[in-house]
Parts: C-alpha cells; structure tokens; sequence
C-alpha cells in the first residue's frame, strides 16, 4: 500500500512539474522569439485570439492556436523522451538487475542460477516470453528508481526509442517556429524575413542560429549514445555472467525437443495486444483509392512445457482473435480481460520447424 501511494505522488508530482515546466518554457520562448522578430509576442498573441481572417484564408487565429497545439506536442516530446533521460540512464547505472527470461506475470519470472529457480522482479510493462525454444533464456536487464518496487526494461533508454523522439521535437520545434513567424508577420504586416531572424539570432546570442542548433543537437545525441553505451555494457556483463548457464539450458532442451515432435503444454497466461490491418484498393477506372484499416486484437498465451529439463520452460504462443484455438484457449478463463485461467489444463502442441509451438488440432480442437 506504502509503495503505491508513493507512486501516485510521484505521478502526481511528475505532472504538475510538467505543468509548471510548459509554462515558464512557454513564456521564455515568447519573450524572446518577441526579441527576435522586434514584437511584445503577448500583445501579438493576444490579439490573434480574437482576429478572424477572410473566408477561405488562413489568419492571426489559425496561427495562435497553431502555435499553442504545436508547441505543447514538442514540450511533450521533450519532456518524455529525454527531460527524464539523464535520470533514467543514472538510475539503470546504479540499480539494475539481471537474469535469463522466463516469463511475464504480474510482473516478469527470470531465471537466476544462483538461486536455482525463477526470481520475481514486479514489472508494470513486463516482456512476452521466448516465441521458440531456441529463443528461450534471453539475457534481460532490468532496473528501477531507488523509491519504486517495481523494475522497468532499457526500452525507454535505448536509441531506437529516443532517437525518434528527438526527431519529432526537432520537427515539432520548426513547426512552432514557422506559426511564430507567421504570426507575427501577420500582425505587423511588414517584411519581416528569416534572414531579419538570423541576424538578430547572432545579435542576442552571439552564434549563428546553425551553430546554436548544432550544439543543441550535439548536447542530446551525447545523451542517448551514453545511454545506448551503457546499456550495452551492462547487458554484456550479464551475459558474460550467465552465458555458460544459457547455453547449458538451450542445449539441454534442444537434446529434448525435434520438429514435429507432440509436447503436453500448459497455458497459464493470456495477454492481449491490438493490431491494425491496411488494406488498400482502387476503383474501376483506377481514378481512386480507398484505403480501410482494420483493428484486431492478438492473444499471447503462456504455455509451461514442464519435465523438459529441470525447470519448466515457457514458450509465447500468439492468436488471432477469430482463431479456432483461440476460441477454445479462452475456455478456461473467466473473462476476456483475467490473465490467469480458472483451471489449468493440459493441451497437445506441436513443434514446428523454426521451434515454435503450435497447437496440434486433430485432438485439441473439436
């Protein structure tokens, strides 16, 4: 109970310093973007709150809520991808924690050699299982804030996820920029330039505008790459840790499990991920294109295969929604949100070629 209430302040806390964080940002930004385009930004935007234009023009209102939209789209971005990135790759540096992956619960069971057995780390966002047998026992690292319980993956660390991030801000920053200018350029209706910007951008700041950005661009990709860094050493000393023991456990199973081979399986999870399907199609005379998307649900399915090796082994079995198997997985939970069935019951599951798993319907399914 103590570790939730601390959560919820956390959160709680968390959003009120990004309240106060858009603020105060937002006034700064239009104090001196006001320096740069010789305008009070407040008076400009004051006035763009109750100007119209023409029909069919775009004018000084379109503008400041355009620039307002926009700019609360790129503080976004910046404050949840990397405002918190220094403090998240400080916290992964001191409190991780590793293992060989077994599999999702509350939160995630990891195989741990020194202790013989599956640990629980809790986890909000915890990974599937291995989808093969010749993918089980993953190395995982893991870690956590010194006043949560629960852990948390690398994945709002890791390059793929940030860098992205950064992208869409610089973009999201250009689009504030070119409302601003319009804005302003609207209201005074003068020949307010880009080149009238940049010079007074050297004029204030004493760099040029590329220089500033390159600076500004240099000081976050540091930030991700020691991220990414780091990451990687400590994923490489789990497993020079437990790559003996990884590979022991795969070549152990391997010696027990063939393709075709008909494994006694037990389902003990379900989770549930919603996917989209685009489909496009033309008219007859080619002239139009219509494109449909289509949202489904896909249930992953924990399935125990025990007496295998010394420990049970855990596999990701995943379904379409409209599946046969599906529809007769489904049995034996309560509903279609519970994770854990109200039995446990055995089904027979074939191996197929790549060591997936696949539920073998001439017994199983009526």
């Amino acid at each position: 109970m103590d570790s939730l209430n601390e959560e919820i302040t956390g959160t709680i806390l968390r959003i009120l310093l990004f309240i106060i964080l858009l603020i105060v940002s937002g006034y700064y930004v239009l104090r001196f973007f006001g320096r740069l385009a010789g305008a009070n930004m407040f008076s400009v935007m004051a006035e763009g709150f109750h100007t119209s234009a023409p029909k069919g023009e775009l004018g000084p209102r379109f503008f400041t809520y355009g620039t307002i939209f926009a700019y609360v789209l790129t503080f976004l971005v910046f404050f949840i991808f990397l405002f918190f990135l220094p403090q998240r790759i400080y916290y992964m540096n001191e409190y991780h924690a590793g293992g060989l992956l077994g599999y999702r619960d509350v939160g995630v069971k990891v195989y741990d050699p020194d202790e013989r057995g599956y640990v629980d780390y809790p986890m909000y966002f915890a990974p599937l299982p291995a989808g093969a047998f010749t993918e089980t026992f993953e190395v995982i690292l893991l870690y956590k804030e010194p006043s949560d319980d629960y852990y948390q993956t690398t994945e709002l660390i890791s390059l793929c996820f940030n860098l992205p991030g950064l992208i869409a801000g610089i973009v999201l920053l250009g689009v504030v920029y070119i409302f601003l200018f319009l804005l302003v350029k609207d209201y005074k209706n003068d020949k307010l330039s880009h080149r009238y910007i940049a010079a007074r951008f050297c004029q204030i700041v004493g760099m040029a505008p590329w220089k500033a950005g390159v600076i500004f661009l240099s000081l976050f990709l540091v930030i991700i790459i020691t991220g990414t860094v780091l990451i990687r050493k400590h994923i490489n000393h789990y497993t020079d840790l437990y790559e003996s023991h990884q590979k022991a456990l795969r070549s152990a199973l391997l010696k027990k499990v063939s393709p075709g081979d008909t494994l006694t399986g037990y389902v003990i999870r379900r989770f549930q991920s919603q996917e989209s399907e685009t489909s496009t199609t033309e008219s007859a005379d080619g002239r139009r294109t219509r494109r449909e998307t289509k949202y489904y649900y896909i249930f992953h399915y924990t399935v125990e295969f025990r007496n295998l090796i010394h420990l049970p082994v855990y596999l990701n079995l995943a379904l379409h929604q409209d599946s046969k198997e599906t529809a007769m997985l489904n049995r034996s939970f309560p509903d279609k949100m519970t994770i854990v069935p109200k039995y446990v019951k055995d089904y027979n599951f074939i191996v197929n070629p790549d060591y997936s798993v696949s539920l073998k319907g001439d017994k199983n399914i009526p």
